[in-house]
């Protein structure tokens, strides 16, 4: 009876336990979910309830006002970069403009407080939008592959190709003008030796000049030049820099942080390398606040653009760098990627926000027409908006 007694005592103790751990574990799992929901959905209600409020901006001054510091004149310097059997990359000085360092300007403007930078892509990748496209660089890598031996040192390519840069040309012009000299040799000869025996004379001088043709033609062919597959030439940055509203020659060092997949959507978005935004920019650009619905935005309604057309040409004052502010309408429905507009723009001004008469982003500017002006194109600013978040 004490056994059974023992026993019964035991089992009650091994259920209670049982029924300790089930309590546990299900106050585990309610934590869990708890905490899994509160991750997900009070941000969302914190969001819902503290969301900044949006204040409508009266007219183009006062957006101007709040937003030119913000707003910057970019730059960027690029050039070609040879790379040879798989070589550390290089540049070459020559005498072909392709070679040269190119510069462009733009326009961005911060939309973070970490130094981010929305502008368009042409300005982050400039080489991807000349035209004609020369991505393959097919007639450069020809020039290379006719004028370098495959024996050169990796470490000499360099040199090589800077003091041989035009052998290319001289070897097509020497053709020509070594064939010439050859036959006013010939018939020099021939009417040195015109009172002889002229049969025998031109046969021996004939069998001369092509014994040493031969013999050119024998050594040309002992040379053996670089495989065009093993050249590899590409666009890279040297230097992006932004200037401030304001500012006197002031360049701030940037990096490439984000671009739009694709050729369309012509937006991408550098960042200042400091990562910290300028103490002399009080309003960033609020993404937030931006325009996401762009079927909202109707023809007719205010399209006000801040920006650097012409680059410094324009901006260049005797107070220091200034950024402009051009005010028109929309003048069709956004296609989901870009809208038109009739606000005055040129070059230098891609990258520019554009802004609803609110004072809240709509667009990037990015298109337009120079010889004809009222035809220019923004990226809806949903697409920016995709980068940042």
């Amino acid at each position: 009876m004490l056994e059974n007694q023992a026993l019964e005592e035991k089992n009650n103790t091994d259920t209670l336990q049982a029924d300790k751990k089930a309590k546990i574990k299900k106050i585990a799992l309610i934590v869990a979910a708890v905490f899994v929901l509160g991750i997900i959905i009070i941000p969302r209600i914190w969001d819902k309830f503290h969301k900044k409020e949006s204040i409508c901006l009266n007219n183009q001054t006062e957006i101007y006002e709040k937003y030119k510091d913000a707003v910057v004149l970019v730059k960027h310097t690029y050039a070609l970069e040879i790379s040879i059997k798989g070589s550390e990359p290089f540049q070459i000085t020559v005498d072909d403009s392709s070679f040269e360092e190119k510069t462009i300007s733009g326009t961005g403007f911060f939309v973070s407080d970490d130094g981010k930078i929305v502008t368009n892509h042409h300005v982050a990748e400039p080489w991807k939008y000349t035209e004609p496209k020369t991505d393959d660089f097919s007639e450069l890598k020809d020039h290379i592959a006719a004028i370098l031996p495959d024996s050169i040192d990796k470490k000499d390519y360099r040199t090589y190709l800077e003091s041989h840069w035009n052998d290319y040309y001289n070897d097509e012009e020497g053709m020509g003008e070594e064939d010439a000299s050859e036959e006013d040799a010939s018939v020099a000869t021939t009417t040195a030796v015109a009172n002889v025996d002229s049969t025998n004379v031109n046969s021996e001088v004939n069998d001369l000049i092509s014994d040493n043709q031969s013999e050119e033609k024998a050594v040309t062919s002992q040379i053996v030049y670089t495989n065009l597959d093993d050249i590899k030439i590409v666009a890279k940055t040297v230097e992006i820099s932004v200037a401030l509203h304001g500012s006197k020659d002031d360049w701030l060092q940037c990096k490439v942080y984000k671009i739009a997949d694709g050729d369309e959507v012509d937006v991408a978005v550098l960042q200042l390398k400091s990562e910290t935004l300028p103490a002399s920019v009080t309003n960033i650009i609020d993404m937030d606040n931006a325009i996401k619905d762009d079927a909202s935005i109707k023809p007719g309604t205010n399209a006000i653009l801040i920006g650097y057309p012409m680059g410094m040409q324009l901006a260049n004052t005797r107070r220091g760098i200034k950024v402009q502010v051009y005010e028109g309408q929309i003048n069709k429905e956004s296609d989901g990627v870009s809208v038109q507009y009739n606000v005055t723009s040129t070059h230098g001004a891609s990258g520019s926000p554009v802004f609803n008469q609110c004072g809240q982003l709509i667009a990037v500017n990015y298109a337009g027409y120079d010889e004809a002006q009222g035809y220019n194109f923004g990226i809806v600013a949903k697409h920016a908006m995709a980068l940042i978040n």
